[in-house]
């Protein structure tokens, strides 16, 4: 077959009738099979139509008066290489036929799978676009997660730093205090330890005192006693020296 395919045909042409197509496609072909091998019958240069003309097909049939007579040899012969062996135009008006079929199965076929890669690739857009619709919603879902844990881990360090930082206040406040309560009781222990010293002092200064008093108060009776007794002996023995 030429190189002028049916594909071209048809893109180039479309308005030519597909007859005229095949004529041409065929009418190229004999001119590219003078070169070959292929000696041309006398056939070879009629039409479609002259061809079928040319074949004796009413000697083909068979009445049902002739069914008994039987036919001579040599023309049953040739009737049977009339029909095994057809007209080199309908064998390649058949094999353009047969190109013709492939080709265009070939063309639906590309045109099936070009069909599908651009619905797999329409698909595939579109699943592009959802993934990336997704990946965008993931990504601000995650962003929004981030963005609420490091403002949760912010505001718990400031609440920590803030915990920690009236731990550190208290902890100051009860060490000034246990050291001020510190000072207290050795303040307070100073007090009591001085307040003993002077109480065992004035107590022993007013021992002191109580028994110099009482001595000199026993002193004193004694003398009173002494002096009385003494008295009352003078005035006894004077009485007695009256009464003598």
């Amino acid at each position: 077959m030429s190189d002028f395919s049916i594909r071209e045909t048809i893109e180039f042409d479309v308005d030519t009738p597909l007859a005229e197509h095949v004529n041409n496609a065929v009418d190229s072909d004999n001119q590219t099979d003078v070169g070959s091998d292929h000696t041309p019958s006398p056939d070879d240069h009629d039409s479609f139509g002259e061809d079928f003309d040319h074949e004796d097909f009413s000697s083909q049939s068979v009445s049902p008066d002739d069914a008994n007579v039987e036919s001579p040899p040599a023309e049953s012969d040739s009737r049977t290489e009339s029909h095994a062996s057809p007209s080199p135009k309908i064998s390649r008006l058949s094999q353009l036929f047969t190109n013709f079929a492939d080709e265009f199965l070939d063309i639906v076929e590309e045109d099936a799978q070009a069909a599908v890669i651009a619905a797999a690739k329409a698909q595939n857009t579109d699943l592009g676009k959802m993934v990336n619709k997704h990946d965008h919603e993931i990504g601000r879902l995650t962003d929004e997660f981030y963005d609420h844990v490091s403002s949760h881990d912010k505001g718990a360090k400031e609440e920590s730093e803030k915990v920690r930082s009236e731990m550190k206040r208290l902890k100051r406040s009860i060490k000034n205090r246990d050291l001020d309560y510190s000072a207290f009781q050795e303040e307070v222990g100073d007090r009591f330890a001085s307040l003993e010293q002077s109480v065992v002092d004035r107590l022993l200064l007013l021992e002191k005192i109580t028994s110099n008093r009482m001595t000199r108060l026993e002193k004193s009776i004694n003398a009173r006693f002494a002096s009385l007794e003494k008295s009352m002996n003078d005035r006894l023995t004077e009485l007695e020296e009256r009464i003598d």
